[in-house]
Order: C-alpha cells, then sequence, then structure tokens
C-alpha cells in the first residue's frame, strides 16, 4: 500500500473522472492503450468508482478530472482494501522475501513453486510455497522483471516515465513558480524527423526546469525517445497557441501593438502582453535582445519578429530529466502479445497471470496508472478464482 499512501501528495488520486467516455479514458495510456479497451468493458473506471463506493469510500471530482476519497486521506483507501481482503479471508504475509519463482516440470502436483526466506525459517526444508495459479503482481521492481522473464516471457525493457525536464535556459531563471495555462510543448522524434512528439497544456516553470501536465504527458508519451536521447533535446514552447498563424500570426500582432501602443515601453508595465505573464513576456522581450524601456515606437521589425519567434517557437535546451513529486512510473515490463488480455493469463504457462505495472502498460499522471492496476488486478483475480472453480468441481 506504499504507492496508494504517498498518491497524490497522502491524498491517494484514485482514479480519473469515471463519467468520461472509456475510449477517451484509453487516450491516456501511452502503452495499453488498445489493449485495455477489453478489461475497462468489464472492470473499468466506472465499475471502480462503484466498488470503492460500496467500500465506504465516497469519491469527489476536481476540475482536472482526478478523483479523490472526500476525506482527502489514502488512509481512507488503504482502509477499505484491507477490509474487502480481510473480510474474504485472503491471507497477508509482510517481511517474506520472495527469492526465485519456477515452474514446476510436467507431471509435478503443482503448477509452481514460490522459494521464500520465510519459509525456509518455517523448518519447510524446501523453503517454498507451491501452487497451481500464481498472479504476479509485484509492480515494476527488477526482481519481478527477472521472474516474468525466467517463466519464459518476453520483456520491453524499463525505462522512466512521468518526469519533470531540467532546463537551464537563461530565460527562465527567477521565473519559478509561474505558470501558463495553455502552452503547446514539443520536441524532435528522431525516428519521424516529420513528425515532433507534440502535447498541450499548463506549463509550469520550476527551479530547475519546466513541469506541469503538458511536460510530464510529454515525458510519458516520449519515454523512449527521450531514453534514447539520453534526456538531452532541445524543447520547443508555443506559450501563444490561441494567436493562429505561427510566427507570422504573432508579428502581425505585435506590428498592431506598435501601431497603438507606440509611446509606452515594451516591457513596462502597461505594455500589452498577448496573455502571457508579465514577468515571462519581459523574459521573452530580454531574450529577443530588446530592451524594456524602448518604446514599442523604437522596436525595429526584425526585432519583433525574433519576440514573436519566442513567443511561439521558444526553444530551450534540454539537459535532464527530474522526478514528479513522489511519484515513479515506468515504461516498459512484460510485453501484452503474450497475455490474454481477456484474462490476464500468460499464453504460454497455464495458471500464470499478471496485473499493475508488472506489465508494458503506463498512464499519464491524474489516476491512470491506479486504474490500471484495479482494472488488470480485479481481472486477473476474478479470471484465477474462475479457473479454479472450475478444476475443483471437476
Amino acid at each position: 500500500c506504499s504507492k496508494v499512501k504517498i498518491s497524490g501528495g497522502g491524498r491517494c488520486n484514485v482514479m480519473h473522472d469515471y463519467t468520461k467516455p472509456v475510449k477517451l479514458l484509453s487516450e491516456g495510456y501511452p502503452r495499453g492503450q488498445k489493449q485495455l479497451l477489453g478489461p475497462f468493458a468489464r472492470f473499468g473506471p466506472e465499475a471502480t468508482a462503484a466498488w470503492f463506493q460500496a467500500e465506504g469510500v465516497e469519491l469527489k471530482t476536481e476540475k482536472d478530472g482526478r478523483m479523490f476519497p472526500i476525506t482527502d486521506s489514502s488512509q481512507t483507501v488503504i482502509d477499505a482494501l484491507m477490509n474487502a481482503a480481510d473480510r474474504e479471508g485472503v491471507q497477508i504475509r509482510t517481511g517474506c522475501k520472495v527469492e526465485s519463482l519456477e515452474h514446476s516440470p510436467e507431471g509435478a502436483p503443482h503448477r509452481f513453486r514460490v522459494n521464500t526466506v520465510e519459509r525456509k525459517k518455517e523448518d519447510n526444508p524446501n523453503g517454498g510455497v507451491d501452487c497451481d495459479y500464481l498472479l504476479l503482481a509485484p509492480g515494476s521492481s527488477r526482481l519481478s522483471y527477472q521472474w516474468a522473464m525466467g517463466l519464459g516471457h518476453a520483456l520491453e525493457a524499463p525505462v522512466p516515465s512521468l518526469f519533470t525536464f531540467n532546463v537551464a535556459e537563461d530565460m527562465i531563471k527567477g521565473l519559478a513558480g509561474l505558470s501558463v495555462q495553455d502552452a503547446i510543448v514539443s520536441i524532435p522524434n528522431p525516428k519521424k524527423p516529420k513528425s515532433p512528439l507534440r502535447q498541450q497544456g499548463p506549463v509550469l516553470i520550476t527551479h530547475t526546469g519546466v513541469s506541469g501536465p503538458a511536460i510530464l504527458r510529454l515525458s510519458a508519451f516520449g519515454a523512449r525517445v527521450l531514453h534514447e536521447l539520453d534526456y538531452k533535446t532541445t524543447l520547443k514552447v508555443n506559450w501563444t497557441p490561441e494567436i493562429e498563424g505561427g510566427v507570422d500570426g504573432v508579428l502581425e500582432q505585435l506590428l498592431e501593438a506598435k501601431k497603438t501602443d507606440s509611446g509606452k515601453g515594451i516591457g513596462g508595465s502597461t505594455s500589452p502582453t498577448f496573455g502571457l505573464p508579465r514577468r515571462l513576456w519581459q523574459a521573452i522581450v530580454h531574450r529577443s535582445g530588446v530592451a524594456e524601456d524602448l518604446t514599442w515606437y523604437h522596436v525595429k521589425n526584425a526585432d519583433l519578429r525574433k519576440i514573436a519567434t519566442n513567443m511561439c517557437a521558444c526553444e530551450l535546451t534540454v539537459e535532464g530529466k527530474g522526478t514528479f513529486k513522489d511519484e515513479f512510473v515506468t515504461a516498459g515490463g512484460v510485453t501484452l502479445k503474450g497475455v490474454n488480455m481477456k484474462r490476464l493469463e500468460s499464453k504460454s504457462v497455464e495458471g500464470l497471470y499478471f496485473a499493475g505495472e508488472v506489465l508494458d502498460i503506463d498512464g499519464i499522471t491524474g489516476g491512470y496508472n491506479f486504474q490500471s492496476a484495479w482494472t488488470t488486478g480485479w481481472t486477473a483475480g476474478r479470471a484465477v478464482a474462475e479457473q479454479a472453480a472450475s478444476a475443483s468441481s471437476e
């Protein structure tokens, strides 16, 4: 429950707005978008919300679509999960280190053996737990990937996702805490030079660079590209996407301001800023090589074009990645081609199931990754129960 505890700053972002169409919600998954549609149809966001409500967790939806318990406490969610497990007789063993997983040879009484340190301490000479059904849901630890590969599954190499960009440009120094509610951000895609990776939304300037929903989504959808670039690239920002026509469209408005505000200092307190925070506007003017106290009338048209370029095609050098709060999400895991997504069961190893981050599924920030965990966990758990019940009745 450690990830539940720290999610959303301790409030637990349980899921994303379940009233949105499932197809729209699935677009929040850079990897697993199409494959989750089937599981969502069986236990999707609406069913998840209903389950938590039935367990006494009242939920609220915030403006950005994130859903939290009305208590604003992750402990509410933890208590609901633990109470449900206790009611169903689930045995939870903590401090029990798994050393290895084995697929038993054909003819053995059970399909799998889970070798643990705890079992050895209990004078079990083999130190193992034998079982016919194994649901692997250990998160994104390196050991979990080794276990999956040891059981015959291919792996997409894990790389970080959902991170901020480190930028040391003079232009944004001193602007920490400033945000732009609507910007377009993009990075080059070496594999598709004509199709840069692009996202739109709020951007936040931080002490170390840039963050905010648009940056985090860009980091998620560009996780592998950025990893291959060693997190060093050029970020292009359109700070004024509402102005149409690109650089020429922005320049047109600047030329109009030159006529109507000719006597005002271009960086002064009464100068138009074209929807930008004044400090950002002043930083753009300075970066373009124009003195802030220069009146609009005296600004050369060539310099206005530089300002226009920095407004809608501002290039910032990315020198590395940061982290987003205490959250850490990986892109990668067990390849979905080897998994029956209707049951979350291995296609090659009968009785082996997967759920959560061990799969090559990850979402953007806002409750998407928990939703994937709830959905795949429910789907796999239900499939195990059905298969076990069917076997016992034979």
